[in-house]
């Protein structure tokens, strides 16, 4: 009984597929920003893209993301601490633009 049980749970864990595979092949870049913001709430910058996830382009991928029909949003910043223009935060929205 036990053995069948840890067959499930094994054939579960490893059938589970990365986040976003189904548009870009893992490990790329783009599927890389879609695993860890696509629809989860979490906003973030370019430069939490060049810091976390070694992105040395991201609003080149933001831009393909976009091409491939992910809802990419710039998220309003209320920081009116720093001089200049204020820096864009995104989101990339749970349903995609198109299909």
């Amino acid at each position: 009984m036990l053995t069948k049980i840890i067959k499930i749970i094994r054939s579960n864990i490893m059938t589970k597929q990365a986040k976003g595979v189904k548009f870009f092949k893992e490990g790329t870049q783009n599927q890389q920003i879609l695993e860890n913001y696509w629809g989860n709430g979490k906003s973030f910058t370019t430069e939490d893209l060049t810091d976390n996830l070694d992105i040395m382009s991201p609003g080149a991928r933001l831009t393909e993301l976009r091409d491939a029909g992910f809802d990419v949003r710039v998220v309003d910043t209320n920081s009116n601490d720093s001089v200049g223009r204020p820096e864009a935060t995104y989101k990339i929205m749970q349903r995609r633009a198109f299909a």
